[in-house]
């Protein structure tokens, strides 16, 4: 017996011993789950504790909410690249490293913008803040508006059309990329040339990204060219992702801006007041940033078939800072009655009176278990933070365990899918081993939470789906390979406690094109076949509550045992997995469910 196959079987033998000496509070009866955690050595075996670990450090509020393009998600690769490198993974980015770095640039409202008032010249993030999509010019009257989400008392059409209008209250609805996911609240002011925010407080907007892939550009540019009447935008947003509209220009300015613009104090404007004539001038420079992916291969077992890959990914990043400091607890509360499926919940109505009942006394309750708490941190744990330190785990399972795939597996931490599934598009569009060579992708997105009280998303009949012990959601497993579908299917019986599968959300033509919102997506654009692992979505989707403390890391380790069977059962086929289903067109033809 060669003697690191004797270490292996040591390994193997010790690590059940390992895990059921663990203990923590995922696997206490009754525990209540902490705000903060730190956990012990992992163990060579998938389990609950072992997640526990991981994710209490992945979606700590130190990370920030890991958003793409900013020094926080790489501080969050950087954490899985030593990760992996403890696990004894191959480096399979960049010149060696486990990195694989995408040309990503901000637009950044440069320092020569201004606004000027007479003679008066205003600087920005001094004097004011505007987010940088394009350079924009805009000279006109001022006049004043009001509360901006007074829509009872809100100025005509007519009254703002060309002018420059000064507001007091918040530009937008909600957390969105250059004016708010829902736009301006007021419907009225959409004619006007711009819309100026009186606040106390200039702090710099969200940045907007770009990924500069120019293989995709020329892909769709030449798709458009050739199918005029089938190519569109595409629905490769990240889950929930939403763009921002073409409307006025809009900006945040000082009191002694907006002062300088009214000719009198904006405290004690009366709606319709006319001021002088502005002009604000913006100019846009786009400015490198930092953005990487952490991409590493276990070799697989066999000399013939080690040479073919099997994908195992998940998005490392998430939607970082919040725009708004909110009570925890009272987000919590409201959205678990009101907005049962987070951000998803999209013109939600108002909460009726008995609604409000049931969300004061859930509010209650919880600051029963601990004291009110601001926050204002998207932290991830289900999205993604859970797909995350899924494959950390199941990578050290497959690299400490003794049973040895025949096909080598890509363990890929894919970031910049919230803007857009950037990580898997450049993959796929420039991988770093033959692309022919990759025979599936296994997608992990949200997969900690499933629990009966979770609203996992709704059917084409817009009926709400829930839930349960043995619940996981099922995309594109047969689109384009029935054996792949089957597979998951038998290796799932084989489960201890097999899972009751959900392909509500795969329908085609559902509305919501979840299949078009993940990083599969990308790889099946190429005909390569791919399932998507997911529990569903929730109330805390993209919200500053989606907090590791609300996990359900059994239901999770359970689901990264599923994966982890399937995944050496697609690498130790005799064949590979065979497509039966019609590819995509293109690669850069329109993603539809």
């Amino acid at each position: 017996m060669k003697h690191t196959t004797f270490i292996a079987l040591a390994v193997a033998a010790i690590a059940p011993s390992l895990a059921a000496q663990q203990r923590c509070p995922a696997i206490t009866a009754g525990a209540t789950m902490p705000v903060e955690y730190t956990g012990g050595p992992t163990v060579p075996a998938i389990t609950a504790c072992d997640l526990m670990t991981r994710l209490y450090v992945y979606a700590a509020d130190s990370m920030r909410g890991r958003e793409a393009g900013t020094p926080d998600a790489i501080r969050a690769t950087a954490y899985i690249e030593r990760e992996v490198r403890k696990i004894g993974l191959v480096p399979a980015g960049d010149n060696g490293t486990y990195f694989q770095n995408m040309p990503v640039s901000a637009r950044v409202v440069s320092a020569s913008s201004m606004i000027m008032v007479g003679n008066k010249m205003f600087r920005p993030d001094v004097d004011f803040s505007a987010a940088g999509a394009a350079d924009r010019s805009v000279t006109g009257d001022v006049i004043f508006g009001g509360l901006l989400s007074d829509t009872t008392n809100a100025l005509t059409a007519d009254a703002v059309r060309g002018k420059i209008v000064v507001v007091t209250g918040a530009p937008g609805g909600g957390r969105g990329f250059g004016g708010g996911r829902g736009g301006p609240v007021n419907s009225a002011l959409a004619g006007a040339a711009a819309i100026v925010t009186v606040s106390p407080l200039i702090t710099r907007p969200r940045l907007q990204y770009v990924l500069n892939d120019t293989m995709q550009n020329e892909g769709r540019t030449a798709y458009a060219a050739a199918n005029p009447a089938a190519a569109g935008a595409g629905g490769r947003g990240g889950r929930g992702g939403a763009g921002a509209g073409s409307a006025p220009l809009t900006i945040t300015v000082s009191p002694a801006v907006a002062d300088a613009m009214l000719g009198k104090p904006a405290a004690s404007a009366t709606r319709g007041d006319k001021g002088g004539s502005a002009s604000i001038d913006i100019k846009v420079e786009n400015v490198a940033q930092p953005t990487r992916s952490v991409v590493a291969i276990l070799p697989g077992s066999d000399a013939k078939l080690k040479s073919q890959y099997i994908v195992i990914g998940a998005h490392s990043d998430h939607i970082g800072m919040a725009n708004a400091v909110v009570e925890h607890d009272s987000l919590k509360a409201y959205n678990i009655v009101a907005r049962v499926e987070g951000a998803d919940s999209r013109g939600a109505p108002p909460p009726t009176a008995e609604q409000w009942i049931r969300i004061n006394a859930l509010k209650d309750s919880l600051r029963r278990v601990r004291p009110a708490r601001l926050d204002s941190i998207s932290n991830g744990a289900d999205d993604d933070g859970s797909g995350s330190v899924s494959i950390l785990e199941i990578a050290e399972a497959f690299a400490k365990g003794a049973v040895k795939p025949k096909r080598s597996l890509i363990f890929i931490w894919q970031t910049g899918e919230e803007k857009g599934l950037w990580g898997s598009q450049w993959f796929s569009n420039h991988p770093t081993v033959a692309r022919d060579s990759i025979i599936a992708d296994l997608n992990l997105d949200m997969v900690g939470r499933g629990a009966a009280s979770d609203v996992t998303g709704q059917n084409k009949e817009n009926v709400e789906l829930f839930g349960a012990e043995n619940y996981l959601q099922l995309v594109g497993s047969r689109r384009l390979s029935t054996e792949l579908g089957d597979i998951v299917e038998e290796v799932s019986a084989r489960q201890p406690v097999p899972f009751k599968f959900d392909y509500a959300m795969d329908a085609n033509g559902h509305t919501q094109n979840i299949y078009c919102r993940s990083d599969h997506a990308n790889y099946a654009r190429y005909g390569i076949p791919v399932v998507f692992f997911t529990t569903g979505g929730h109330a805390d989707y993209h919200q500053v509550t989606d907090e590791p403390e609300y996990i359900q890391y059994e239901h999770m380790a359970r689901v990264d045992k599923l994966v982890f069977d399937i995944a050496l059962k697609v690498a130790n086929l005799d064949h590979r997995v065979k497509v039966d289903k019609a590819k995509p067109e293109s690669p850069f033809a329109r993603c539809q469910q």
